[in-house]
């Protein structure tokens, strides 16, 4: 059950395909740790790993590079000049 929550939720987010394959590469890394420490399947660990964390702060330099990764445009409101 919670590999198909989990898939729902990125199904919506990123499409299906996409879903799909970050469900197999979840199931593939719980399968290698499983033979290769010898240690039974907790959905526990792998739930702890999905949630983002709690508070996320970015100085205003960490979020002018963050927008222009994603290809936004930045413009002083002062000046008009792209930073």
């Amino acid at each position: 059950p919670e590999l198909k929550n989990k898939y729902l939720e990125l199904k919506k987010r990123r499409g299906g395909k996409k879903a799909v394959i970050a469900i197999a590469r979840k199931l593939l890394t719980a399968i290698w740790h499983i033979l290769s420490k010898n240690e039974v399947y907790s959905a526990k660990l792998y739930r702890k790993a999905d949630k983002p964390p709690a508070a996320r702060e970015l100085t205003m330099t960490q979020a002018i590079t963050f927008l222009r990764s994603k290809g936004f445009l930045i413009l002083d409101e002062e000046s008009g000049e792209v930073l």
